[in-house]
Order: structure tokens, then C-alpha cells, then sequence
């Protein structure tokens, strides 16, 4: 009895002393810690102010800038709040009925409302030689580990868990619109598009396994990957479900990991397609990709309260790895690298800022590197292995190395307590 209370006793003294220490976790055992928290009302489009560069992270809705590493919590709810209502739409909470059940390697998630559900399946595949123990996954968009190789997760004894996007909402690009689909018929007058739709899907799986010990996957070790409308997938999974430890986003272009006034600026200035607003959106009002709300936007991109690095950011403290191409102009990765210079100060204020990775190289759409293959072995072994002594994760690389950082990104870092 005496043995148990002294461990007790040593565990809450190392959770104080890493909160005084102002540790910053890897991970979170909720969906959204942000839940609860009342935010300041987002303007209305009419009120919002023209914004010639990216929106400064750490300025809250009233105008204060955040101080502490804890206001970061209310600040991510903040852009949350404007990111919903402005972007995606809201995202539905768990549903009251969530069931899962495991066959062979095939998870079955119930998910909905009384009389009316439907069901997602997910493929666990685990490696070879295994260990008879919880392992880290990978949870890919459509397909075992994205676009990734898959030998780099078998060869680490990390499991791959497949996401059939299909089952919440259709990923065909044309023949739908926001009546079409499974979730649809779950939230018939939900405002979300289908990204978050599809990462609502997401948060459903990562629930089933929360149901599942016998499936064997260490729920602190999970990732989200996939490339271009996968790769956007992916960001906002890992952006609005903080039980994700690491998302790696593959070439996503506009509505990913690009700034979309950058990208309406290289378009202009370039003048050749950038996967801006008006782009990324469709040319029918019906797409539903976004909520409706963004549309009001595309001409007027400087209006909006936040651009896509704040989305990345919204992953912060956690870890998220992006991979870039430049073969592609539409997929604008100059835009992305100012995003990312821009979100890594995020990182930098947390006191993590070896957390946020940006490799890149010139290859076709959603093609692999052999430049890529060591990024994202240090990513896998720190973030889902848990080592210590690996290779280092503090890289932003990119050919795009004289950007206007002084124009898009004027605000400076606060050094958060």
C-alpha cells in the first residue's frame, strides 16, 4: 500500500514539475481540448478588415496579442471558430452512437444518430514480425500510408490503417454537390464542406479504435498522411483532431498547405493557374469541397481573418511533416513556403519548433523522392517511435529562399511563457 502511494506520488510530481517546466505535450487524449472555451463572436464578412498579409497568429479576436504558451489553447480555438465559419463549416461532434467491432484485420465503426447510422471500415494492417503489443499507426487517405512508401512503416513495426473516404462523402470531382453522401444524410443542414467532412471520418476511426484494445494500436503513436485533395484531408484531420501525434501532408496545394493570398499573387504575377480561391473551389456554386461562406472570398482574399498557415498552426504543439513539389504551378509551392515560414513561428514561440519539418524537391504530382526518404525517417522515428537520438527534425527546406518575408509576414514572435 505504501509502494503504491509513493508511485502516485512520483507521477503527479513529474506531471507538476513538466507543467512548470512548461513542457509542451506531443499528443493530447481528446478530439479538441479546445471544447468549451468561449470565444469572441468571428465578424461578419461586411466587418471584416482588409488584410494585405498573412494574419498574425498570436493577435486574439479583440485585437491583444497572446502572452503565455497556455492562452495558446484559447487562440487555436479562436482561429478554429473563424476557420468553421468562414472556410469548412462547423464540425459535428462525436455522435451519441459510435460502435465499433473488429473481424480478422477489418474495423467496423457504427456511426450516427437513433434510426439513423451508417458504417465505416478501416483495414489495420500490421507488419510482419510485429510485437503482441500496442504499436504506432498510420492512418492514410484512401489508401494504407497515402502516398508514402509503405516499407518505411513496415520495416519501423508501424501499422497502417486505411480511411475510405468514399463512406462519408463521394470523392469524385464532379456529380456531387452538399446533398451528396452519407453524412449528408446523418447532418442535412450541416455547413460543413467535405474536407472536414472527410476528417470527421477520421475522428470516427481514431473513436473506434479508442473501442478496441485487441486491434493492439498505441493511440498516443497515431499519423494522418495523404497527397493533393488527400493531402488537404489530412491537414485538416490533423488540425482539428488533436489525438493525432503527426501529420504528414503530401503536395496539397490551395486549401492545404499554400497561402491563399500568396497564391492569388504568384497567379497574378506569374500568370499562369495557381490553385487560388476561385481555383480550388470549382467553377459551380455546388462544389462542396468548402463551406458556401468562402466563396465570398475570391476576389477579395485579403478580407479573410486568417490564411492556411494558421490551419497548419492549428496542429501546434503536435508535429506535422509537409512535402512539397515545385513541378507544378497550380500547386503553388512558393505559396506554401511562405505559409510554412509563417506557421513555424508558432512552433518557435511554443518552444518546439523542431516539431514543424518542410522537405521538397521537383517531382511529378504526388511522386515520391529519394530527397524525401530520410525527412521523413527522422519524422517516424521521433514521433511515432519515440526516439530520442535520431536525425534531426528541425528542417524547413525549399529553392525559395529570397521570399518578401518583411511584406507577408510583418508581425513579430512573441516569446510565450
Amino acid at each position: 500500500m505504501k509502494q503504491t502511494t509513493v508511485i502516485v506520488c512520483l507521477i503527479l510530481l513529474n506531471v507538476r514539475l513538466a507543467v512548470a517546466a512548461g513542457e509542451m505535450p506531443f499528443v493530447y487524449d481528446r478530439e479538441n481540448t479546445g471544447a468549451g472555451i468561449g470565444t469572441a463572436a468571428v465578424p461578419s464578412f461586411a466587418g471584416l478588415p482588409s488584410i494585405p498579409y498573412l494574419p498574425d497568429p498570436f493577435v486574439e479576436v479583440d485585437g491583444r496579442r497572446i502572452t503565455t504558451r497556455h492562452q495558446w489553447r484559447a487562440r487555436r480555438a479562436q482561429i478554429m471558430a473563424a476557420v468553421e465559419k468562414y472556410e469548412v463549416g462547423q464540425k459535428p461532434p462525436k455522435p451519441s452512437i459510435v460502435k465499433a467491432v473488429l473481424k480478422g484485420n477489418t474495423m467496423t465503426v457504427t456511426v450516427g444518430e437513433v434510426g439513423n447510422t451508417f458504417d465505416l471500415t478501416a483495414t489495420i494492417n500490421r507488419p510482419a514480425g510485429a510485437p503482441d503489443k500496442p504499436i504506432p499507426a498510420i492512418i492514410g487517405i484512401n489508401s494504407p500510408a497515402g502516398s508514402l512508401p509503405g516499407d518505411l512503416f513496415a520495416t519501423r513495426g508501424i501499422a497502417t490503417i486505411t480511411f475510405r473516404a468514399s463512406q462519408v462523402a463521394p470523392v469524385a470531382f464532379g456529380g456531387i454537390n452538399y446533398d451528396s453522401g452519407n453524412f449528408a444524410r446523418l447532418y442535412p443542414k450541416s455547413t460543413a464542406g467535405y474536407m472536414i467532412r472527410w476528417a470527421w471520418g477520421v475522428s470516427r476511426i481514431i473513436d473506434g479504435l479508442e473501442q478496441l484494445p485487441e486491434a493492439k494500436i498505441d493511440l498516443k503513436r497515431l499519423a494522418v498522411s495523404g497527397c493533393s485533395f488527400q493531402g488537404k484531408i489530412a491537414l485538416y484531420s490533423g488540425a482539428f483532431d488533436e489525438r493525432i501525434a503527426l501529420t504528414i501532408v503530401h503536395e496539397s496545394g490551395g486549401g492545404g498547405t499554400i497561402s491563399w493570398r500568396y497564391a492569388d499573387m504568384l497567379e497574378k504575377r506569374d500568370k499562369v493557374e495557381v490553385e487560388n480561391l476561385l481555383h480550388a473551389q470549382g467553377s459551380s456554386p455546388d462544389f462542396p469541397w468548402y463551406a458556401r461562406a468562402l466563396r465570398q472570398f475570391n476576389n477579395v482574399p485579403d478580407k479573410l481573418p486568417f490564411d492556411q498557415h494558421e490551419v497548419i498552426a492549428m496542429i501546434a504543439p503536435r508535429a506535422v511533416l509537409m512535402i512539397e513539389s515545385t513541378r507544378i504551378p497550380r500547386m503553388g509551392a512558393e505559396a506554401a513556403r511562405i505559409d510554412v515560414l509563417a506557421a513555424h513561428q508558432v512552433w518557435k514561440a511554443l518552444g518546439v519548433p523542431d516539431r514543424i519539418g518542410v522537405t521538397e524537391d521537383n517531382v511529378p504530382h504526388c511522386s515520391w523522392s529519394p530527397k524525401f526518404t530520410p525527412d521523413l525517417e527522422a519524422y517516424l522515428d521521433k514521433f511515432l517511435l519515440g526516439k530520442s537520438d535520431g536525425q534531426p527534425t528541425d528542417f524547413l527546406r525549399s529553392k525559395f529562399t529570397d521570399l518578401d518575408t518583411h511584406k507577408w509576414i510583418p508581425w513579430t514572435t512573441p516569446e510565450l511563457k
